[in-house]
């Protein structure tokens, strides 16, 4: 049963309402969903970093005060994370007098009549938690609820829909109870068979009141017959409070079984905890909870217990990108079978597989190819990133395995350059690979991108004079040299929509020579004449990215002079016409310029400029806005090693965010890198 509010934080009532923009559960199953049961408001609300770490999560249930509260909130997170889902806390039949100070619930409280209340034969007034008040569902004060969620709380247009607390099949573990109010306390069967029909009116009722569209979940009970009107449920305290594995297993089949069930479309909170020890870094009982969890298309939470629910915990298994599911749950040994029992349960994702062990030992699965071990921080002796083609887990434990990345997509890179990748702040997030492509020879620029819209990747490379254009099936579709028959020094590329038509382009830079940036159709027609990045004496070439430095779809060129020269940063127009002085990457005195690459690396929906010293310089990395302003560094290698560093950026795991691709060809430093 869903815990009453948690002590609510006063603050100034803020006026004004605005409407939601997204009803987000209709968003594909691409990660790890995450939920988060976070029942303040108040000034904790207004707080920036609980803002920004509730914004991380898919679903979050917040208390109904928050419209009174916190109507910013609301406006706030959504522009940080516009498909979150965000529910109204509503008990169905608790009144809290402990907490309830609010103008909201002290304007309901002269509402309530005094027949809706619970009461024994006696009259006496009957309680389900510590500090409330039961109401009884057999009163009016069903219709009356009903009523509420629709006139007083989603027509607020703030929330996405309600989640309906307390939700059970039965009343007469409470005690003696008067339900038909007859005078007469009622028998268990009499008053359990009212009770339940009650539900299933206030939900009925309710789906008629708000329509189709908005979300009604519960939590208590998954009666089939309250299914026909809810979108799902929690599933609190999950799998029990002894968590033995026949529980785990009674419970994960009625999860499973749950979404099958419902009326619209599912939404499921599986919600683990620490069983009110505020242990928060219990990894294996986590991950236990989150891969089964994935078993299903539910969301998973994990938080104090029963006594709390206003923690900011979040885990390395949260922003993983696996993929949409490939399959159902399958038994490892047993594939035939179809219903959860004791066992070791897999499921495939497009980029990864889940494994539970739901048994008494521990056991070594074979994985039938290799996965990849996420990167992790909290627990790096079973997230080490590490390349298995088997995985041993204990008993009551599971994993979530990654497909290997072995090729660079939508980014250019040097053939048989090896790669490391990194996020923004330069935490090694994928295991590093070869870039290799056996049909070119190694040190060529390569880029692997769908140009011509058919869903397939097709090719693009650059040697030391000539750009070739192929297609997915290996089909030469144009040839050219952007700097003539003479020109042998190498040739860099950027292939990007440079309009808002999406036709790809071919930005050039020389590798070496003067630094001459041109622009080409994927025939190899030339749409400008091109125009010097730097002075047009200076030798040392010029690399080149294309990039949305403001977020509103235009596109500009960035240069870095390339060698030879102080590491320069500069931006232009499609047409070749400055648009700043630009910004050096590094002091003005290193003269061995700077590799530059584009993308939005942190999520804040603008790219950034992304930068590796060049040659006779360190393997370090800077991050930049637009404006220079560093956001911030790290080395990809050993810091005495001044071979600098190449880079790319590209979104490999599609998890909206690009990653940072440091690449070397320095056969010494690759012994680093591995």
């Amino acid at each position: 049963m869903k815990r009453l509010l948690a002590l609510l934080l006063i603050t100034t009532f803020a006026c004004g309402v605005f409407l939601k923009t997204t009803n987000a559960f209709n968003q594909p199953n691409t990660f790890v969903r995450t939920a988060n049961y976070f029942l303040l408001s108040g000034t904790e609300l207004e707080k920036p970093e609980t803002i920004r770490t509730l914004s991380q999560f898919n679903l979050i249930v917040i208390p109904l005060e928050a419209q009174v509260y916190n109507q910013d909130f609301f406006k706030t997170i959504r522009s940080q994370n516009k498909n979150i889902i965000i529910l109204a806390y509503v008990p169905t039949v608790s009144w809290n007098d402990l907490y309830w100070t609010d103008p909201l619930h002290q304007a309901q409280y002269p509402e309530i009549q005094q027949d809706w209340w619970l009461r024994d034969a006696n009259a006496k007034q009957v309680s389900v938690w510590p500090n409330t008040r039961a109401l009884n569902l057999n009163s009016g004060w069903s219709d009356y609820l009903a009523h509420y969620v629709k006139d007083k709380v989603l027509s607020t247009g703030l929330w996405d829909g309600i989640f309906y607390d307390e939700v059970q099949d039965s009343i007469s573990w409470v005690g003696t109870v008067d339900v038909d109010q007859n005078g007469v306390n009622d028998s268990a069967l009499t008053a359990d068979q009212i009770w339940a029909k009650k539900y299933t009116d206030l939900f009925s009722q309710t789906r008629a009141l708000i329509g189709q569209d908005a979300i009604m979940i519960t939590n208590g009970s998954s009666n089939p017959a309250f299914a026909p009107y809810v979108n799902g449920r929690m599933f609190e305290t999950f799998p029990s409070s002894t968590n033995t594995l026949a529980e785990w297993k009674g419970t994960t089949q009625d999860y499973l079984t749950q979404q099958k069930q419902v009326g619209y479309q599912n939404v499921d909170i599986v919600n683990v905890n620490s069983d009110n020890t505020g242990i928060k870094d219990n990894y294996q009982k986590i991950r236990f909870g989150i891969t089964t969890t994935l078993l299903g298309n539910g969301y998973f939470g994990f938080d104090f217990g029963t006594n709390s629910h206003n923690q900011l915990w979040t885990y390395d298994e949260y922003p993983i990108a696996l993929g949409a599911p490939k399959t159902t749950y399958k038994n490892v040994y047993d594939p035939a079978k179809t219903v959860i029992d004791q066992g070791v349960w897999k499921r495939d994702f497009e980029r990864g597989r889940v494994l539970v062990n739901a048994t008494s030992s521990t056991v070594t699965v074979p994985l039938d190819g290799d996965f990849e071990k996420i990167h992790g921080a909290q627990d790096p002796t079973i997230n080490d990133g590490s390349i298995v083609s088997e995985i041993t887990l204990a008993s009551k434990d599971g994993i979530i395995l990654l497909r290997p990345i072995d090729k660079i997509t939508k980014a250019p890179f040097r053939n048989g350059a090896f790669a490391r990748i990194f996020n923004a702040t330069g935490k090694t997030k994928r295991t590093g690979f070869f870039a290799y492509d056996s049909h070119f020879k190694g040190g060529i620029q390569i880029e692997y991108i769908d140009w011509n819209h058919d869903g397939r990747l097709d090719t693009i490379v650059a040697d030391s004079t000539t750009v070739r254009v192929f297609d997915a099936d290996g089909n030469l579709h144009a040839t050219f040299m952007p700097y003539g028959e003479t020109y042998k020094n190498g040739v860099n590329i950027a292939v990007a929509p440079l309009e808002p038509n999406g036709e790809y382009k071919i930005v050039t830079g020389t590798l070496r020579e003067k630094p001459i940036v041109k622009i080409f159709d994927l025939e190899g027609k030339p749409l400008i004449t091109g125009f010097y990045a730097y002075d047009k004496n200076f030798r040392g070439g010029v690399n080149v990215s294309v990039a949305d430095l403001n977020g509103d779809g235009s596109k500009q060129i960035v240069t870095a002079a390339a060698s030879q020269g102080g590491a320069h940063i500069r931006m232009f127009n499609r047409n070749g016409r400055l648009l700043s002085p630009g910004f050096f990457a590094y002091a003005k005195t290193f003269n061995g310029g700077a590799y530059v690459a584009t993308g939005d690396v942190d999520g804040d929906k603008k790219d950034d400029i992304v930068t590796g010293m060049g040659i006779g310089g360190a393997p370090e990395v800077r991050v930049f806005d637009k404006t220079g302003k560093l956001k911030s560094s790290f080395f990809a290698g050993e810091k005495t090693k001044k071979t600098g560093i190449k880079i790319a950026t590209s979104d490999l795991d599609e998890d909206g965010t690009m990653e940072i691709i440091a690449l070397t060809t320095d056969v010494f430093t690759l012994s680093v890198f591995r």
